[in-house]
């Protein structure tokens, strides 16, 4: 698959999290929920070189069929996928 047939996308997932440091008293102790993290990327089928089955993955930079900074979250993980698209106007960032 070419690099511009690449999705971006922005994929909020439920990550590993720990409680607040110190003793607790195991029976006072309160679940605070998830702790769900944003991440944006490339988005890799799972069945191409550079996806995983059973993961979404995503890398943070491809070109010329080179990347870095891969990331492969397990389905369970995922809470939603959001396809990214570019904005319709230009916005110079050279202006900031």
């Amino acid at each position: 698959m070419d690099e511009q047939e690449y999705q971006i996308v922005l994929v909020k997932w439920a990550d590993a999290h720990t409680g607040e440091g110190g003793w607790h008293t195991i029976e006072d102790y309160e679940d605070d929920g998830e702790c769900v993290v944003e991440t944006v990327g490339f988005l890799i089928p799972p069945t191409e070189p550079g996806g995983k089955k059973g993961h979404i993955s995503i890398w943070q930079t491809i070109k010329e069929g080179d990347g870095i900074h891969p990331m492969h979250i397990p389905d369970g993980m995922i809470r939603s996928i959001q396809f990214l698209k570019a904005f319709s106007t230009e916005i110079s960032l050279l202006a900031c």
